[in-house]
């Protein structure tokens, strides 16, 4: 029987574009790569250390960089092509973590050289993440950016599943810096696949006109002329700062509280990954943006349940079961922002809006778990995240009412004419 992309429901018309075939390919190789040096860097911090706060550190130290230079890696995207800015910076992302994994596997490591090299492989992802998410709707056409935003979510969290099961192996029989090299190794991949999508989709723009500093200025603007956008932000950072830090303090949980070592926690992090696929696997199949928002708000306020749930327990298995209940519901939250985000932004505010999106979701986690791990010193892991787990919920009940009354504009997909409010 001959393969036909129509049986795979909503993605089909993703997948029949070429170009979009090649992408997807390397991103799922690259997740599980990306998943391996999380883990291994989490890992390798906690060995170094035994210390929550550190783990604090650095989390801080690999997320907030692209909090800084995000919204300048999507201005320098749209200037000079999102394929060209992905290609560099992916080769820089690419060597840093080559060396991280070396340094570690051969034994060499200490906590200020780990920071500061992740605080460089951080800005380096800082540029290549927007530039190849911003590549997504410009190699499908326009009705298909929901179900590509998802399928890419999809791949994302089934390397998030194998990913970690890969880590734990090579962590518990080789050492972290296997797993980091790992990702190295999946770094080129993607390089690879996006080296072979031989045209990049926006045209780079003249540099004789305004600088970047002026593109980025006109995005700030831009967004915050768009209301509709403004709140799919807010929410996108009230998940970062107190839900979404869980991930990072893992080692944390697997070790002190649960006494499982480096296995543990890569069972955590596949529970954690197996959740989210799910979440990301029904998105997919549903394929369209309507009700997307009932969807993200529902998610939103059993991703805090169930992550106060986690706190409670001492019994792993039942802790691995909230971990799967906890992404599969942040999972909403997350491709449900995502792709409204991308359907709202007009084509030439895209990589800024999305590395926005990015320096949000990504600096809140960053500033999350820096401040939870300096506080579990103190007042212990399961309080701390217990706290921020309610907090979170209290906060995604208070912006719920908001959104549900844009929820129609935000819906519609039509970049142009969704939420702009005139300019002062």
């Amino acid at each position: 029987m001959r393969f036909s992309y129509k049986s795979l429901g909503g993605v089909s018309r993703a997948l029949a574009h070429r170009e979009y075939r090649f992408y997807v390919s390397g991103h799922v190789v690259h997740v599980m790569g990306w998943w391996g040096n999380r883990i291994g860097l989490g890992w390798l911090a906690w060995e170094l250390t035994r210390s929550p706060s550190f783990l604090g550190i650095v989390a801080f130290a690999s997320l907030i960089p692209v909090m800084v230079i995000g919204p300048f890696a999507g201005a320098l995207a749209d200037r000079y092509g999102h394929r060209r800015v992905a290609l560099r910076s992916g080769t820089g992302l690419f060597l840093t973590t080559f060396a991280i994994g070396a340094i570690a596997l051969a034994g060499h490591m200490t906590t200020p050289l780990l920071v500061a090299l992740t605080l460089l492989q951080g800005l380096f992802f800082g540029i290549d993440f927007p530039a190849r998410q911003s590549l997504i709707p410009q190699l499908v056409d326009r009705a298909s950016i929901s179900a590509a935003v998802a399928f890419n979510a999809s791949s994302f969290h089934l390397g998030a599943f194998v990913g970690p099961v890969i880590a734990g192996i090579l962590i518990t029989r080789i050492g972290s810096g296997a797993s980091i090299l790992m990702s190295a190794c999946t770094s080129a991949w993607m390089l690879t696949m996006i080296w072979l999508i031989r045209r990049d989709p926006v045209r780079p723009r003249d540099p004789g006109g305004p600088g970047i500093f002026a593109d980025l200025l006109e995005g700030f603007r831009y967004v915050g002329r768009t209301p509709s956008l403004l709140f799919l932000l807010g929410m996108s950072f009230a998940g970062g700062l107190l839900i979404r830090p869980f991930h990072d303090l893992l080692p944390g949980f697997a070790d002190t509280v649960f006494g499982r070592g480096a296995e543990g926690l890569a069972t955590l992090n596949a529970a954690a990954g197996l959740g989210a696929l799910v979440g990301a696997l029904f998105l997919l199949v549903r394929g369209r943006t309507e009700g997307l928002t009932r969807i993200m708000l529902t998610g939103a306020f059993l991703a805090g349940s169930a992550l106060f749930l986690f706190t409670l327990t001492e019994r792993f298995w039942l802790a691995a079961g909230f971990i799967f209940l906890v992404s599969l519901s942040l999972l909403s939250v997350q491709v449900g922002s995502n792709s409204l985000l991308q359907t709202i932004a007009r084509p030439d505010m895209r990589g800024r809006t999305i590395s926005m999106s990015s320096s949000v979701s990504v600096g809140g986690p960053a500033l999350g778990a820096l401040v939870m791990g300096f506080l579990a010193e103190r007042f212990g892991l399961q309080t701390v995240l217990g706290i921020a787990a309610v907090a979170g919920t209290l906060l995604y009940i208070a912006m719920a009412p908001a959104l549900l009354r844009r929820r129609r504009n935000m819906e519609q997909d039509q970049h142009r004419q969704i939420d702009v409010a005139p300019a002062s």
